[in-house]
């Protein structure tokens, strides 16, 4: 009985110990964090003259000065946070000043020791304010400690740091293979942190393009579905074959966004793909391109046992003139009294409730005249009134 009380009271000695230490602690936190945030305020009024003179100076010829006053470790470091917020929002000659101040301040030397000699959390801080500032002469280092990090979420801000900081493409080559060796799933990271390296991304993701691989093909897809230009499309034309129908359905996305004029070879094959998706993809690029000549091509697709590739090319034919009207109600009355008859003849007769409003605008006016038309005469009406402006 006595024991277990004394072992009792020993157990709260111990709890009141702790508390008062978690007391002290948290105590001591929140001193340093008050006295942080009072010596941060402090250096804003003391550095507000010289931040001004950055914002003047940024767009002239002459480098920028150092500070005209000395600073402390915390003001050094507030200062290399307010340095790294311009770099990253500046472009061209303003960054490269900012860049060289840091330079001469000593920032960028500072952090390339501790890069090399400190923690390991010293190195990630490190690796983060020497991507901000651009510093080339670490890739090396930074690449290094990529090779041996582990799988977690600050291998990104190492890769990130070596994107920031890339001599040339190459650079940007190595840290995307390592990181491949960790997963393959974060293509769409990747890309964004290629972004990142200033290099010609476009001629990099085409290049990824090129190889066997599909984690490298789907970075380059990935990176240049944002692309419109017909380059874009030369660079996908290969994949539109691919095996892997992930791959091939992005490499037609690319390819119908980026192209002026689709051949008609290519039209046929995208309308007989064995994907949905696809094949709306392709009725979709015809009615935007305003490819007339495929009108025959999509006829062909209003019949197709997909219902959402039937309703893209009926669509489509509407978006094609006259004559794309007269051929969806021509099929739609050939086809009447089948399931697909009735859906295509439902699809013009809502397209036609829809034109029927607006009748101060000339484009859906003459629309809808034109399908009225071409509906009536193929389904033997002929009691519709036409409206005029």
């Amino acid at each position: 009985m006595y024991i277990n009380i004394e072992v009792a009271i020993q157990f709260l000695y111990v709890l009141l110990i702790l508390n008062l230490v978690f007391a002290l602690a948290v105590y001591a936190l929140k001193i340093k964090s008050v006295s942080k945030a009072r010596t941060e305020r402090r250096f804003e009024v003391k550095i507000k003259d010289y931040l001004t003179y950055i914002q003047l100076n940024i767009e002239g010829t002459e480098p920028l000065n150092a500070p005209p006053f000395a600073l402390s470790k915390m003001e050094r470091e507030a200062l290399q946070e307010r340095l790294n917020e311009m770099i990253e929002n500046f472009t061209g000659a303003p960054r490269e000043k900012c860049m060289e101040l840091c330079v001469r301040l000593g920032l960028a030397q500072n952090h390339l020791n501790r890069l090399s000699k400190g923690a390991y959390s010293a190195k990630i801080d490190a690796a983060y304010h020497l991507g901000c500032m651009r510093v080339r002469e670490a890739v090396p280092a930074l690449l290094k400690l990529l090779r041996t990090h582990k799988r977690n979420s600050s291998l990104f801000v190492v890769a990130r740091s070596i994107a920031k900081c890339a001599r040339d493409e190459q650079d940007v080559k190595e840290m995307v293979q390592i990181l491949l060796k960790h997963n393959k799933g974060f293509y769409e990271l990747l890309v964004d942190m290629i972004k990142e390296a200033d290099i010609d991304h476009r001629a990099l993701f085409a290049e990824f393009l090129q190889r066997d691989t599909h984690e490298f093909i789907r970075i380059g897809l990935c990176g240049l579905k944002e692309y419109t230009e017909p380059t874009a499309a030369s660079a996908v034309y290969r994949l539109l074959d691919s095996p892997d129908s992930t791959i091939q359905y992005k490499a037609v996305e690319i390819y119908l966004k980026s192209v002026h004029f689709i051949p008609r070879n290519v039209v046929q094959k995208l309308l007989r793909h064995p994907l949905d998706e696809v094949r709306v993809l392709a009725a979709q690029a015809i009615a935007d391109l305003k490819l007339v000549p495929y009108i025959d091509v999509m006829r062909g697709a209003l019949l197709d046992e997909s219902k959402r590739v039937s309703a893209a090319s009926a669509n489509g034919l509407l978006l094609l003139g006259e004559e794309g009207a007269a051929q969806l109600c021509e099929v739609a009355a050939e086809a009447r009294g089948s399931e697909q008859g009735e859906f295509l003849r439902t699809l013009i007769e809502e397209q036609i409730e829809a034109l029927s409003s607006r009748h101060h605008d000339l484009d859906r006016l003459t629309r809808y005249n034109s399908l009225a038309y071409h509906y009536e005469k193929a389904f033997g009406k002929n009691k519709r009134i036409y409206r005029v402006v």
